[in-house]
């Protein structure tokens, strides 16, 4: 594929206004579908030009496209993953991949068997912090990686089919896979509802690894500060992300245990230093990535195989975790 690849995207609410963007910045939107006629409108008022279709099955039918990015509610995304391939088409599909590891397992041997990119929005391992934290687990700087903890915290646009537990936790299962370079064997959690009965407002979870390595996960849409931290524990210091609106910093704080002179454990702790961070949106670079990828060009960290795998440490909670549902009554 030596011109820029064609690409439809599906979805132009509050996420998918965002890849509408980017992909018209790269020069590849070539068609936008929505069932929806507001981000519509406002997709034709900002690129004017571009061929809009409510209907995914006309948009596949009347524009050449190369690839499509499926960015709508998350119970469609398997679904509509399917038709793409089924049409030939590449696919980018927004976290997470499915809503069950059956449907995921369904998509990712789909694009398998026709040969097809299978890419899942894991935006986060683009995260420019995130790579740079990656990069000094990769060189050691840590030493041998303990425990992985994340909190992701935000407020408002509740979902009314996937809790905050399928929502917010993609990310964070995603680099606890990456970091960790090993899928979780068990796993506990805990979730709160309060807004709407069985959907989780609150979400915990701890997962285990075969070689004794933890993990601990926090998320939440009812919270009003705004923010995100990861922790990576190593035998030999401690990497910290701290995402706010204000900015991201990445932290090395060089820490860690040893036995003193008389053979006791003690613990040790040096300064922590400010990583220096390149630049770069992290959307822009995932889709980068994408089209590198349907061209033939270096293998991408969110294939199907990894969303499938994301999705199947969602599961493991969902199915284990004690749901809390409370009421008004109840709380009086």
């Amino acid at each position: 594929m030596k011109r820029p690849p064609r690409i439809g995207v599906i979805g132009a609410g509050y996420w998918g206004a965002n890849l509408v963007r980017n992909c018209s910045q790269m020069g590849v939107l070539a068609a936008v579908c929505d069932s929806d006629l507001h981000p519509l409108n406002d997709v034709r008022s900002k690129y004017p030009g571009v061929p809009l279709y409510c209907d995914m099955d006309q948009m596949l039918e009347n524009t050449k496209l190369d690839a499509v990015v499926v960015a709508a509610p998350a119970s469609a995304h398997a679904s509509l993953a399917l038709r793409a391939v089924a049409a030939g088409k590449h696919v980018f599909v927004e976290k997470p991949l499915a809503l069950s590891v059956a449907d995921a397992q369904q998509v990712v041997d789909a694009a398998e068997a026709a040969g097809l990119t299978l890419m899942v929005g894991h935006v986060l391992l683009y995260h420019p912090a995130v790579r740079a934290l990656q990069e000094c687990v990769n060189a050691g700087r840590i030493g041998r990686v303990r425990h992985l903890r994340s909190r992701r915290l935000s407020w408002g646009r509740l979902r009314s089919q996937e809790n905050v537990w399928w929502s917010f936790a993609p990310h964070d299962c995603a680099l606890m896979i990456e970091i960790m370079k090993d899928t979780p064997v068990n796993a506990t959690g805990w979730l709160s509802a309060y807004v709407r009965p069985g959907l989780g407002d609150f979400a915990y979870a701890d997962f285990a690894f075969s070689d004794g390595r933890s993990a601990h996960i926090e998320v939440s849409w009812l919270d009003p500060d705004k923010s995100s931290r990861i922790d990576v524990f190593g035998s030999e210091g401690t990497l910290t992300f701290t995402d706010t609106r204000q900015g991201g910093t990445l932290t090395l704080t060089r820490c860690g245990d040893r036995l003193n002179s008389r053979g006791v454990p003690e613990l040790w702790r040096g300064e922590a230093v400010e990583i220096t961070l390149p630049g770069g949106e992290p959307l822009r670079l995932e889709l980068e990535a994408f089209c590198s990828s349907m061209r033939g060009g270096a293998a991408i960290p969110t294939d199907g195989r990894e969303g499938l795998e994301v999705v199947r440490a969602l599961q493991m909670v969902d199915s284990r975790a004690t749901v809390h549902s409370f009421t008004v009554e109840a709380l009086a």
